[in-house]
C-alpha cells in the first residue's frame, strides 16, 4: 500500500469511529444523565526522504466526555432525584463502586434504594439505603438526606472525581481510576430527574458532516485504487 492509501485508510478509521460516537449519542438523547462523548484527533507529520513531501496522517488520539449538565424536569415521584451542580450519586456494581447522574431510584424487593440499571445506591460512607415500608412521607433535603416521616434513614452519597480519570463503564456509568471524594457542598431536588446534555441539532448535524466526509473520503481511496490498476496494466502491456 502506498502513502495515499496510508492516509486514506486512517481518516476512514477515524471517520468510522467518530460515526459510531455520534449515533450513540444520538440513541441516549432520552437517557437520564447521559454525558455526550466526543473524539479527538490529532495529525501526525513524517518527514520523507529524497526530498519528497512531508506525509501527513489524521489519526483519533482519544474520546472525551462532556460533563456539562443537562436540563432538570420535575416529576411527580419522591425517588426521582436530580444533581444541582457538580457530582456524581455513587452506585454499588459487582467490580466495585460506580459513579452516575441518573437518579431514577426506586426500591427493590427488599426495600433498597436502586438505580434504573438495578445497582444499589450507596450513602455517603459507601453503605445501602434502605427504605422502611410504611413508614410515611419520603423526603429528601436539598443536601441528600433522606428521610421516611420522621426518621432518617441515610444520606446519599453525592462525590465529585478527576474528569481525566473517568472511564465509561456498563449503562450510564463512570468508573474513577483516581478514585473520588465526597462533594464538598452537594445540591440535589427531589421530584427532578436530569436529562441528557445531548443537543439532537448538533448532533444531526455532525452526523451528516461525518458522512459525506467519509463518502468523499471512500471516493478518494477508491479512485486511488483505479489510477494504481491502471498503472500496473499500462506497464504490463509495455512488456
Amino acid at each position: 500500500m502506498d502513502n495515499a492509501g496510508y492516509i486514506g485508510l486512517s481518516r476512514q478509521s477515524g471517520l468510522m469511529r467518530e460515526l459510531n460516537t455520534v449515533a450513540n449519542n444520538i440513541a441516549n438523547i432520552n437517557t437520564n444523565g447521559y454525558r455526550r462523548e466526543a473524539n479527538m484527533f490529532a495529525e501526525h507529520v513524517k518527514a520523507l526522504q529524497n526530498g519528497d513531501p512531508s506525509l501527513s496522517i489524521a489519526t483519533m488520539t482519544r474520546r472525551y466526555t462532556d460533563l456539562s449538565a443537562g436540563d432538570i424536569t420535575k416529576t411527580s415521584n419522591p425517588l426521582d432525584v436530580a444533581i444541582d451542580g457538580e457530582g456524581f450519586f455513587l452506585v454499588e456494581s459487582p467490580q466495585g463502586e460506580r459513579l452516575t447522574r441518573d437518579g431514577a431510584f426506586s426500591l427493590n424487593a427488599i426495600g433498597e434504594l436502586v438505580s434504573s440499571s438495578n445497582a444499589r445506591v450507596l450513602d455517603e460512607s459507601g453503605g445501602a439505603i434502605v427504605i422502611p415500608p410504611g413508614g410515611g412521607k419520603i423526603s429528601i433535603t436539598a443536601e441528600g438526606v433522606i428521610s421516611v416521616g420522621a426518621q432518617t434513614v441515610g444520606k446519599l452519597g453525592v462525590v465529585t472525581a478527576d474528569p481525566a480519570f473517568l472511564v465509561r463503564v456498563g449503562k450510564n456509568q463512570f468508573r474513577a481510576e483516581n478514585g473520588h471524594q465526597p462533594a464538598l457542598n452537594p445540591r440535589v431536588q427531589q421530584f427532578a430527574l436530569e436529562g441528557s446534555n445531548v443537543s439532537a441539532v448538533e448532533e444531526l448535524a455532525r452526523l451528516i458532516e461525518v458522512q459525506r466526509t467519509y463518502e468523499a473520503s471512500k471516493n478518494f481511496s477508491d479512485n486511488d485504487g483505479e489510477r494504481i490498476t491502471r498503472t500496473v496494466r499500462a506497464l504490463g502491456q509495455t512488456r
